[in-house]
């Protein structure tokens, strides 16, 4: 019937009409949805059917602009299809972009909230979206030069809304990713974006299916795709994205209805069974969208046709993306700057004037600045000079220069702890950054540091930093827990360093340290030791790993070597009728080394190759007690530890060690991992004739599970020497 009525419609319109009729394409809003317009559009294509006009709403302007300025329907499926989304709609750098200094924290808070202005700020949504900036100017590069949307290959407007009048905004002109990203700001998911003087959210709000004014624009027949069913049930409401949705499209349902009207060609994919944040059923969404198109095409293929008998000048436009790969820097101009440099912002950068780049380069350009974790949005746009030559313009929020975080950590040796931090840069001094750290539980920790970056590079730096801990030390005798004491630890180190990009380090220190034991239940006979020392040392730090928890890719390797001196050990033995004390001034200064060297390598997408050597030694086998590494644990967390799957923390104490370890680590699904390790051991291997040169061997299979506060792992382990199966649990990240 549809197909009759099309005819009929176009043969009146064509009798009244000199000119040729104009087609008009309508994309509404969705969320994941709108993948389904992809459809919609190969069957357009097919059929050789010409779109004149075209407006959309959130998905529906990001795939409405794609071809608008010139994609195909099977271009745009390959880019969607290629989509990471769990990356383009993170809010985070990518961790090989961040310092090698700032890796070990990177992402291991549940919660940051910025400090600005003496009170909280909280922001105007969850997903700033910078990889969707990022993205959509990679794959706009062609039009670069055009910023009046009516020049594009199809002419093009979108919809978004002001928040301060509640009013429909047009947009058709400007900045092409500008426009679509206020189109799909949904209220409280995404950001709102700045324009002129008010702010801008989804135009859904508003106008979720923007029909009139694809007629405005001068369309004669209207082709609309929508893919919402306006106000859902409660029922239907499953997700709080698809709520979110309902709220914000309140006032949109009263318009809803007269738009829909105004379609000659009303498409209405069947998508019931999901919703607005089902992306990762992308691929089933765009085949129903295929569906829909496939049962349509006979009728765009009848209105081509149409069209092509009555106007024999009638063609489809083929091939409608502008040839333009490269664009040459003429310049750079920076807006937004008010705590940071120009000078650190294009160091950063590694563009030079006079060469030509594309849309990936100048994205993995802002994404080593967007690394110094100094920007909320680094959004750009190119400014047309000459001909294939112009100037990049960056519009630049900063984030907050103080944050408070705070994360939750549970381990079967130091129990559960909250963890809060403060950290604030130019706190002191200019391009400084002063962290505040406090583990709090029975086993307190606390971390002051203060990175202070100096030179014309900005790739040194003066760390300075006071530690303190109240841990528990467990004494084992043969693998069997013996005593149970209570450690006070603090130190006091200075360090400069010098930076190698973002992966490698090298530096220089000197650290005082200062650790004491005493036993946690008070007995008849008590013994209490304690020492002292101070340690100069030089160090290596080499970080390339894709992920700071179930990494697949990626080296970390940890180099130390410290000369130990000016050592004051002491020990008290107390009873009910005396006290003794011993004090050593005679053990003899010597050198210490840790080393630790990590790899892994993806098999296959899933598999991932674990390899781990480690290595601790004190040159001196007779070293005071207190400075021998414990062995044990799987999660390297402790002081002095060397971590070996199949003994729990401090279960083996030694003035040397190497540990080998491999293993495999599987992905079963998107959050979930499968981890077996074997590691072997040598220890007391330096020449020690009281203590003979011994060997170790355990096993472990973890199951882990990447959650919003952190990693979430529930281990087994078993040791051939204690002949001892155990348990092992990790929630969250550690202090």
């Amino acid at each position: 019937m549809q197909k009759y009525w099309i005819t009929v419609i176009f043969f009146i319109i064509a009798s009244t009409l000199s000119a040729q009729p104009k087609i008009g394409l309508t994309l509404s809003g969705g969320g994941a949805k709108g993948l389904a317009h992809i459809g919609v559009l190969e069957a357009i294509d097919s059929a050789g059917l010409k779109i004149d006009y075209l407006t959309g709403t959130s998905m529906g302007s990001i795939i409405g602009a794609l071809y608008a300025a010139g994609y195909s329907g099977k271009e745009i499926e390959k880019i969607v299809r290629d989509l990471d989304w769990g990356i383009l709609f993170s809010g985070k750098p990518s961790i090989s972009n961040v310092n090698i200094d700032e890796k070990k924290d990177f992402g291991n808070y549940a919660v940051e909230v910025p400090f600005e202005n003496r009170k909280f700020k909280i922001a105007s949504g969850i997903i700033e979206g910078q990889e969707i900036w990022l993205k959509f100017q990679e794959l706009l590069l062609p039009i670069y030069d055009v910023k009046d949307f009516s020049k594009f290959p199809i002419p093009f407007k979108c919809v978004a809304t002001d928040v301060g009048t509640g009013k429909a905004v047009l947009l058709d002109q400007g900045e092409l990713v500008t426009a679509i990203r206020s189109s799909m700001a949904i209220p409280s998911v995404f950001t709102a974006i700045d324009y002129k003087d008010t702010k801008l959210v989804d135009g859904g709000v508003v106008r979720n299916f923007p029909v009139s004014d694809v007629k405005a624009m001068g369309a004669d027949i209207i082709i609309g795709v929508n893919l919402s069913q306006g106000l859902r049930p409660a029922k239907d409401l499953n997700s709080a994205i698809d709520i979110l949705y309902q709220i914000g499209f309140y006032k949109d349902a009263d318009n809803f209805d007269r738009e829909r009207k105004l379609c000659d060609i009303l498409i209405e994919p069947d998508l019931n069974d999901f919703t607005a944040a089902s992306f990762s059923s992308a691929d089933s969404i765009i085949q129903r969208g295929k569906d829909a198109g496939d049962k349509l095409y006979p009728t765009f293929k009848r209105l081509a046709d149409s069209l092509k008998r009555v106007y024999p000048k009638y063609k489809a436009m083929s091939k409608r993306l502008p040839a333009i790969k490269k664009i040459t820097l003429d310049g750079m101009n920076i807006d937004g700057l008010h705590h940071t440099t120009k000078t650190s912002f294009i160091n950063r950068l590694h563009l030079e004037k006079g060469k030509a780049y594309d849309g990936i380069e100048v994205a993995d350009a802002i994404r080593r600045v967007y690394g110094s974790q100094n920007y909320r949005r680094i959004a750009y746009e190119w400014q047309p000079t000459t001909a294939g030559k112009a100037n990049l313009k960056f519009n630049v929020i900063e984030q907050p220069l103080t944050y408070f975080k705070f994360g939750i950590h549970y381990h079967t040796f130091s129990n559960v702890a909250l963890i809060a931090a403060a950290s604030s840069k130019n706190f002191l001094f200019d391009r400084s950054k002063t962290t505040l750290k406090v583990n709090i539980s029975e086993n307190f920790r606390l971390l002051v540091e203060h990175n202070q970056t100096f030179g014309v590079a900005e790739n040194n730096n003066l760390i300075l930093s006071m530690y303190h801990e109240r841990f528990r030390f467990p004494i084992y005798t043969d693998f069997e827990l013996t005593q149970s004491y209570r450690s006070r630890y603090a130190d006091f180190d200075a360090k400069l360093q010098h930076t190698f990009g973002f992966s490698k380090a090298i530096g220089i220190g000197a650290s005082l340290e200062y650790f004491k034991v005493k036993p946690k239940i008070r007995a008849d006979v008590e013994a209490e030791a304690s020492n002292s020392y101070l340690t100069n040392y030089i160090y290596y730090q080499y970080h390339t790993l894709n992920k700071a928890n179930f990494t697949t890719r990626g080296w970390n390797i940890k180099g130390q070597l410290g000369w130990v001196y000016a050592q004051e050990p002491r020990s008290v033995i107390l009873n009910s009728d005396s006290i003794s004390q011993s004090d050593s001034t005679n053990l003899k200064n010597y050198f210490q080394l840790h080393f630790k060297a990590e790899n892994f390598k993806p098999i296959n997408p899933r598999l991932t190759l674990l390899t781990q050597f480690n290595t601790a030694i004190n040159f001196n086998p007779r070293a005071a007690y207190l400075n021998f590494f414990n062995i044990g644990g799987i999660n390297d967390f402790v002081r002095n530890q060397v971590p070996f799957t199949g003994l729990n923390e401090y279960q083996l104490t030694s003035h040397s060690v190497a540990v080998f370890m491999t293993g495999f680590q599987y992905q079963i699904s998107k959050s979930l991992y499968a981890t077996a390790r074997i590691n072997g051991a040598v220890y007391n291997f330096m020449d020690n004739d009281d203590q003979p040169t011994k060997y170790l061997s355990g096993y472990g299979l973890s199951i882990g599970y990447d959650s919003g506060i952190g990693p979430i792992s529930l281990s087994i382990m078993y040791n051939d020497q204690s002949t001892k199966l155990s348990g092992y649990v990790n929630i969250g990240f550690h202090f």
